[in-house]
């Protein structure tokens, strides 16, 4: 750890609730959403708006239930409130569309390029996050999840 990095600070009993909120909102949204692995995920999209004085840099960050299944290697990602108490129209991924992947393992990143898609790439971002936060969920935690998952991105990519 560097000399001004720190450990987020989270409420280990929130996160757990989080989790449980997470798997119930991925199963009602979700066909057979038990047989897939999940875990929290944050997207976003810039783009710039012109103003009087001067241009501006407008960032849309967006709340995922990123869903996994290892058996036929489908992506589902399932956009959420900041609260965990709606969603919206879930993303499939099929394993045919995707063109390539890559985990920075540093950023908790997973950067995805597509063959054939309205959008080129997208990236994943699986970092924990801290109590009061004004973008993200609040309190979540998942080292364990984090882990299963570049094992899952290892296959992902042979099969690719």
């Amino acid at each position: 750890m560097g000399l001004f990095s720190r450990k987020p600070k989270i409420d280990m009993e929130e996160a757990q609730k989080n989790k449980v909120k997470m798997r119930q909102l991925f199963d009602q949204a979700v066909a057979n959403g038990d047989s897939y692995q999940i875990l929290y995920a944050t997207t976003g999209s810039t783009w710039k708006e012109d103003g009087l004085l001067s241009d501006t840099q407008v960032y849309q960050f967006i709340s995922l239930i990123f869903g996994y299944r290892e058996n036929d290697f489908k992506i589902i990602a399932l956009p959420v409130d900041t609260k965990l108490t709606e969603t919206s129209e879930p993303l499939t991924v099929e394993l045919s569309e995707v063109k390539s992947v890559k985990y920075r393992k540093k950023d908790h990143c997973l950067d995805m390029d597509f063959k054939e898609r309205g959008r080129k790439s997208m990236y994943f971002g699986f970092s924990d996050i801290e109590k009061n936060s004004r973008s993200f969920v609040d309190n979540v935690s998942q080292e364990e999840e984090r882990q299963a998952f570049m094992a899952f991105i290892e296959q992902y990519k042979e099969k690719l």
